[in-house]
């Protein structure tokens, strides 16, 4: 055997015990992340103990942490909820936003403090984006509670923090070949990982146990036919996602544009003037007051 059989041999050898390792820390991702004791509490606070108890003492739960506090204001007082005046104090954030979406900033925050702060720039004013897109899209057509489709669009990409967070080299390797292929970086997450973002956030959802009508939209929002219960509110991220990206408003990690399902038009009957007039208030609503909130504050 010539000494470049060898090394090609060996070469194989390597790439499969690479590979092997990989699907390893991947399928360790199912149980990930234990958050800290304050966010667990928190949450459980909100999915189970709102009947019970007040916004005040929610309120106090969540002051309690500063960066979760600043996030949930300027998120309020941005001109995602276009309300006149400064709100300051986290009980009336409460009252405006609803449970669900502060449930939403509670897990985006803990996720982005996962992925610390070298997480790729424009993420999460993508995912602002399409909250406030899906959010847009789903008043036009009449969804019902479109502040859960907003809450939706908000944690659309959460399994992409993890993602970074566990497997940053990887994840790295993955933008690099989303960009030097000019792929969508759902494809390229496939073809250097082996498994997606929604995957992951499809296993985040069922560990934070949200809410099907939230947790349908993220994790099908690429594979809109595959939704069950919830289709409106996924086919309203869906087209979010795809207004953000098209818009420009942020990063989600490529510079392709997904795939838009012509189903989601036809179904919510979309013509020019709708889909204009969604665009201009998404347009007036981004700039008005555009909203920068990173892992430093």
């Amino acid at each position: 055997m010539s000494s470049l059989s060898s090394s090609c041999d060996a070469d194989a050898v390597f790439i499969r015990l690479e590979k092997r390792l990989l699907k390893r820390q991947v399928d360790a991702l199912r149980s990930l992340p234990t958050f800290p004791e304050s966010v667990l509490r928190l949450n459980h606070e909100i999915l189970f103990q709102s009947d019970n108890r007040s916004f005040s003492e929610i309120a106090r739960l969540i002051e309690t942490d500063p960066v979760l506090t600043a996030r949930i204001l300027r998120l309020v007082n941005s001109a995602f909820y276009n309300k006149p005046g400064l709100i300051t104090h986290i009980q009336e954030a409460l009252v405006m936003l609803g449970l669900d979406i502060i449930r939403g900033v509670i897990l985006s925050t803990s996720a982005l403090e996962f992925a610390g702060v070298s997480a790729f720039d424009g993420l999460w004013e993508h995912s602002f984006g399409v909250a406030v897109a899906s959010r847009l899209v789903g008043e036009t057509v009449g969804i019902e509670k479109s502040e859960d489709v907003a809450a939706a669009g908000l944690l659309h990409d959460l399994g992409k923090l993890i993602l970074l967070s566990q497997l940053r080299d990887d994840y790295e390797k993955v933008v690099t070949v989303a960009r030097e292929k000019r792929i969508h970086i759902r494809n390229a997450e496939l073809e250097v990982l082996g498994v997606s973002h929604d995957v992951v956030g499809h296993w985040l959802m069922k560990r934070w146990r949200i809410p099907d009508r939230i947790a349908e939209p993220v994790i099908y929002h690429h594979r809109v036919d595959e939704a069950d219960k919830f289709v409106d509110e996924t086919y309203a991220v869906h087209l979010g996602n795809a207004l953000t990206r098209a818009y420009g408003f942020g990063f989600a990690g490529d510079e392709s544009m997904p795939d838009i399902s012509s189903q989601a038009i036809e179904r919510f009957g979309l013509d020019q003037k709708a889909l204009t007039h969604i665009v201009e208030s998404f347009h007036q609503t981004i700039q008005s007051n555009p909203l920068r909130i990173d892992q430093h504050d």
